[in-house]
């Protein structure tokens, strides 16, 4: 972490209930934002800290969704850096700071939901590891209506499905330019993903993620008309990670049917949507190479690494990933989904 960055933690903890105190805590999750690491050792978090955060929790602060969303890594971060210290007790305050700014964040903001639904999977799954059960279970399972529940049950089966198709396949990343054969095994645990995925969109049409999953089996399948509908929905969402893989995934369509004006306006929307993911830059890149504007191709990917600092998370990494069982790459999906 930056000296700057440190210092401001250092000025919060001597005085979290001061007006210093909250100015110098939003300096504190600004400079996270933008890319601070926490390398030096965690800021002890007491009940006077739960208290600053519960004033900023408040509706009157004027901390918006976004603000909030990053204080609730900074916390996260902070609390697993502890358990790893054997400082549970340290850690669980700041498990309950980011547990209270992550219910402020949803009251600002429902559509925050599929990241607070990975929040609470992933952060669960990371303390259990660490030996933490009991402070994991301080997180609070997800409220849910009884077809939401339904609807992640579907989605869960879903992409077990869809995970032994890809082993099976391969068929895993972003879809191929060209067909490629599918393995007989593999079509039919892509049949079986695609129904509990329908499902998952049937019970909660809110859930963008199954309708991404949707569209790309269907892409796979070779039915490219059917996959437009669900990839749309899942590209209309405020979930930024799915907005830019449904976007790539758009792009990759209309690449292979030689539609290129169309892809390279997926790409570009995927980069403006999730601009530390490197796949966009790299497929605007060529099919601006195929129309023959290899200038502007290179100016893209040069602009694209020069614009993020060396920050890079892909979101395709994590797309069949489960955050139950494989936490670490949606730990770092959650960071870049607050970074500015």
């Amino acid at each position: 972490m930056s000296a700057t960055l440190q210092s401001v933690l250092l000025a919060c903890a001597m005085s979290w209930q001061q007006p210093a105190g909250l100015v110098a805590y939003r300096h504190a999750i600004d400079a996270y934002r933008d890319g601070g690491v926490l390398h030096q050792e965690p800021v002890v978090f007491g009940a006077e800290g739960l208290f600053m955060v519960s004033r900023v929790a408040d509706p009157a602060s004027g901390w918006a969704a976004a603000d909030l969303a990053a204080a609730v890594m900074f916390h996260t971060d902070t609390a697993l850096r502890l358990v790893k210290v054997s400082s549970q007790q340290d850690a669980a305050t700041h498990v309950d700071a980011a547990a209270m700014l992550l219910r402020a964040a949803l009251e600002r903001d429902p559509a925050r939901a599929a990241f607070a639904r990975r929040w609470r999977s992933t952060v669960a799954a990371l303390l259990h590891a660490a030996g933490a059960r009991e402070l994991a279970t301080r997180i609070g399972p997800e409220a849910e209506s009884k077809p939401q529940a339904r609807a992640r049950t579907a989605f869960a089966l879903g992409l077990t499905e869809e995970i032994r198709a890809a082993v099976a396949g391969p068929l895993s990343g972003k879809p191929p330019k060209r067909s490629a054969p599918v393995t007989a095994e593999a079509r039919r645990a892509l049949l079986e993903a695609a129904r509990h995925f329908q499902d998952a969109v049937a019970r909660d049409p809110t859930d963008v993620e199954a309708a991404l999953h949707l569209g790309r089996i269907l892409i796979v399948a070779g039915r490219e008309i059917d996959a437009d509908r669900p990839l749309r929905l899942a590209a209309a969402s405020p979930d930024r990670p799915v907005r830019y893989l449904a976007m790539l995934f758009l792009g990759a369509i209309a690449e292979r049917q030689s539609r290129y004006a169309d892809a390279e306006g997926q790409y570009r929307a995927a980069g403006e949507a999730f601009p530390w993911g490197q796949s966009a830059p790299l497929a605007l890149s060529h099919v601006l190479m195929r129309e023959g504007r290899e200038p502007e191709a290179r100016a893209a990917v040069a602009r694209h690494f020069a614009g993020t600092g060396g920050r890079v998370v892909e979101p395709l990494w994590t797309y069949l990933a489960d955050p139950e069982t494989d936490p670490g790459p949606t730990l770092n999906l959650l960071r870049a989904e607050v970074w500015r």
